[in-house]
């Protein structure tokens, strides 16, 4: 008997209860991405019909999932009900972890902010950094009044590299006890939450696919700046992260044969020439290392017209400009979005110096969407992406099985109704 196969895994049957549970799922994104909706629209989005979709709704707003927003006037027969999301239906916790300062939010279904918190990082010791963290989700439930049972999940970005969700290291951090230190099943030890944890700039990708422009582009690159620059890939509305957790590394693609050294050993690397770091290294003098200087300051700078920031932004705009052909070339997606770190003049500054645009040849522009957008997401919630993780693991649930399975803990967690009823069970993976 011949078996089909996906790579080396060989594909799932799907049995009644499973095609419920992706029934539920798929009116559950639906009425997320284009709510208030009535129930003949995602009949007609969906496939289903009319009695199915009435049915489904049931059950989801039985779960507290969606709800009866109102009636759609203007139309000839009795109005039509809408539905839309309920915001209390679920909430995740985002944690972001950057080079001095971790942040915290609580968002609702909708990824409206509950509650927040930021405290700097003085000590980057793993346990010391895992304890922070912990007490810092303690405070954010605490400030909301809800109980860990009403948490879909945590999702924790960090600056560096994950392997099979497993494990994380960050090339800022020095010394090799990061290199193998398991932080999601030691936050999942600290607060009792199911943990996903995820490089940044993949996370800004799944917090733009849920929260931003993923609402009207199915395919886009998000390209990330914290210190260096990333890349995070989502494909017809799917976030992709690779065999190894490494996909849109664009950081090292090579823009410039035998350039500036880099960390990872090759030499020409984009993050050489178009980063936070290369752009404070212009401004950061004898007495201080690039990552000293603060966003601030070089925001500062901007507004002043500092000739060495412009200078940087001149030389930096080219190298994005190669940048975005190359990701256009490879990817044809519908737009690449740009975001992350970079304070927001450097930012207009940089969209200004690439533009116009290299001529994308390769294939024919449909998309009605410009090549090269900013995020919609503010640079001072980069923790809102992270709170994502959990709903991405709801919306993608194969995903979680390969990506993410590793990291837990294996203690038990609390049995979610809402979680149930798409057919995701957090509580003992």
């Amino acid at each position: 008997m011949n078996l089909r196969v996906e790579g080396d895994r060989t594909l799932s049957g799907t049995n009644l209860l499973q095609t419920r549970a992706l029934n539920r799922r798929a009116v559950f994104d639906a009425v997320r991405r284009s709510g208030p909706v009535t129930r003949a629209e995602l009949a007609q989005a969906i496939g289903l019909t009319v009695q199915a979709i009435s049915n489904i709704a049931f059950e989801l707003e039985s779960a507290g999932l969606i709800r009866q927003q109102g009636k759609r006037a203007g139309q000839r027969g009795q109005p039509a009900v809408e539905l839309s999301l309920d915001p209390t239906g679920g909430y995740s916790i985002g944690l972001s972890l950057a080079y001095r300062r971790v942040i915290g939010v609580l968002v609702d279904l909708t990824g409206e902010v509950v509650a927040s918190e930021a405290r700097e990082l003085v000590e980057r010791e793993p346990d010391v950094t895992a304890n922070v963290l912990g007490r810092l989700v303690s405070h954010l439930l605490e400030k909301s009044k809800l109980r860990r049972e009403n948490i879909w999940g945590i999702g924790c970005s960090v600056p560096g590299t994950v392997e099979n969700g497993a494990f994380w290291y960050d090339k800022v951090q020095e010394g090799e006890e990061w290199e193998t230190f398991p932080l999601a099943a030691k936050l999942e030890e600290l607060t009792g939450l199911r943990t996903f944890v995820e490089n940044d700039a993949t996370v800004a990708a799944i917090g733009e696919r849920l929260y931003g422009i993923g609402r009207v582009a199915r395919s886009f690159f998000y390209l990330h700046f914290n210190l260096g620059v990333g890349g995070g890939l989502v494909l017809d509305g799917h976030h992709y992260r690779g065999t190894f957790g490494g996909a849109g590394e664009i950081g090292h693609m090579i823009v410039k044969p035998g350039g500036r050294l880099c960390a990872c050993g090759s030499r020409g690397c984009l993050e050489q020439y178009l980063s936070f770091y290369s752009a404070a290294e212009t401004v950061c003098g004898p007495s201080r290392t690039p990552d000293e200087v603060p966003g601030e300051e070089l925001a500062a700078y901007c507004r002043q017209g500092d000739p060495r920031l412009v200078a940087w932004m001149n030389e930096a705009g080219q190298y994005l400009r190669i940048a975005i052909r190359n990701i256009e070339a490879l990817f044809d997606p519908d737009t690449v979005v740009i975001g992350g770190g970079l304070p927001a003049e450097l930012l207009e500054g940089l969209i200004a110096a690439a533009s116009p645009l290299l001529p994308n040849m390769v294939h024919r522009r449909a998309s009605p969407l410009p090549r090269l957008m900013p995020a919609e997401h503010a640079s001072e919630l980069p923790a809102l992406g992270a709170a994502a993780l959990p709903m991405a693991v709801v919306m993608q649930p194969h995903a979680s099985g390969s990506a993410w399975a590793s990291t837990t803990s294996g203690l038990p967690m609390p049995t979610n109704p809402a979680l149930a009823a798409l057919g995701i069970d957090f509580s003992s993976r």
